[in-house]
């Protein structure tokens, strides 16, 4: 059960951090166009998307290195696994 929640975690990681990266836009734009008018909606989209990036590397690079430990760490129980011949 574990292996296949972290191989659905890993196949869907790209996919929560476009979710991540869209969400940082669209707020930081709208927030931005609240506060300074139409003029402003573009610098609160290029600030949320960096915004948006970081925190996608962040969160999503925590989830793939430890998808990457998880499956070295799989490959090297199943090594011990087999008989030494």
């Amino acid at each position: 059960m574990n292996n296949f929640l972290a191989k659905t975690l890993s196949s869907i990681n790209a996919l929560i951090a476009i979710v991540i990266f869209a969400f940082s836009t669209l707020s930081g734009a709208t927030a931005a166009a609240a506060q300074g008018g139409s003029g402003m909606f573009i610098v609160g989209a290029i600030l949320g998307a960096i915004g948006g990036i970081v925190v996608a590397a962040l969160i999503c690079g925590t989830i793939a290195f430890l998808a990457l430990i998880e499956r070295h760490l799989s490959e090297i129980a199943a090594a011990t696994r087999q008989p030494r011949s």
